[in-house]
């Protein structure tokens, strides 16, 4: 790796102190972390700038009882494969779409706000995308372990309790309005964005912002994610396993993989496969280990898929360059208020 595409060992960990807590006050970021506020505050500011980290709104633990998700496989003809893309990209709906090694080309992930909304997208979206061949979709049935609760490990367990925020008090469901669904889209923009600059941006004041961010992280349905560049990852080489798991053994096995630190998603489907399984490894004969492991846990089980990422165009509404950098935010329709 060229040296100018490196990234300082302080600022992998003011980047994992974020993953742990995406809002923390930076003098406590500071303290955990041996340097002044201003210090990390001006770190992570340039971080954001070059788009080497950023923060957004992601699906929480409940998101499933409020929104929809689906995985599409598409393939597509190589000669539109480049505008395919860029439309795939441009479309909020699509979260996250990689080049992908195996069968297909794309591997994009899809959120709407209620299931009329997916169908729509699924149905309406495709005839109007370019070379397109083939698409597969796979509706999310349950999240066992989703990206934002991966972390990268780069701080010492110590100094990341330190960093650690107190779980806000479960609240119940509720319907969102407009307001939440403006607050998302700023919140899209800059994660760390203070209540001022929200409640601003929104025209309400800044306790009212603060009660409606904290509000919908509480209920689940939402949650805040620190994303990096490719320089961040360390080595780490990202691989999805499509998985068809004998129903017995289903929830057993989607706990199991999420149970691992480096499982970036597992989750139930639905479709000719029933879990999908992504990981991020170092090395790519990591992968037989745990279909080994899968088949000692989960016999009858079967690989549908191996898939390693060759190149991420959009993480969850980020539009990445080829460095994995952020260049511009497409904001997630997470929730879309009347």
């Amino acid at each position: 790796m060229h040296e100018s595409t490196m990234i300082a060992e302080a600022d992998l960990e003011i980047v994992n102190a974020l993953q742990i807590n995406p809002r923390a006050e930076w003098s406590r970021i500071a303290e955990a972390l041996g340097l002044s506020a201003p210090t990390a505050a001006r770190r992570w500011n340039a971080l954001a700038e070059q788009g080497q980290a950023w923060i957004t709104p992601a699906p929480g633990h409940r998101y499933l009882s409020a929104g929809w998700s689906a995985f599409i496989h598409i393939s597509s003809t190589p000669s539109d494969s480049q505008a395919l893309i860029e439309r795939v990209c441009a479309e909020p709906a699509f979260g996250t779409v990689s080049l992908v090694t195996g069968s297909h080309d794309l591997f994009v992930d899809c959120f709407a706000s209620s299931h009329e909304e997916l169908m729509d997208i699924v149905t309406g979206s495709f005839p109007e995308l370019p070379g397109v061949t083939h698409r597969e979709v796979v509706f999310v049935t349950k999240l066992y372990r989703q990206a934002s609760d991966w972390r990268s490990g780069t701080l010492e367990p110590a100094r990341a309790r330190l960093v650690s925020a107190q779980p806000l008090a479960e609240q119940p469901g509720y319907a969102p309005d407009r307001l939440d669904a403006e607050l998302l889209v700023e919140l899209a923009k800059d994660g760390r964005a203070s209540w001022a600059e929200l409640g601003s941006a929104c025209g309400v004041s800044p306790q009212t912002a603060r009660r409606r961010v904290e509000r919908f992280l509480a209920t689940g349905y939402i949650t805040l994610r620190c994303d990096a560049s490719t320089a961040a990852q360390q080595g780490l080489r990202e691989v999805t396993l499509v998985l068809n798991v004998p129903a017995q053994y289903v929830d057993d096995v989607g706990r199991y993989f999420a149970g691992l630190g480096n499982c970036r998603l597992s989750a139930q489907v639905l479709g000719a496969q029933n879990l999908l399984v992504t990981l991020w490894v170092r090395d790519y004969l990591e992968v037989q280990a745990y279909e080994r492991e899968l088949a000692e846990r989960a016999p009858g089980s079967s690989v549908i898929s191996r898939q390693a990422v060759v190149r991420t165009f959009k993480r969850l509404g980020h539009v990445l360059d080829a460095a994995g950098r952020s260049t511009r935010v497409v904001p997630l329709p997470l929730w879309t208020a009347p």
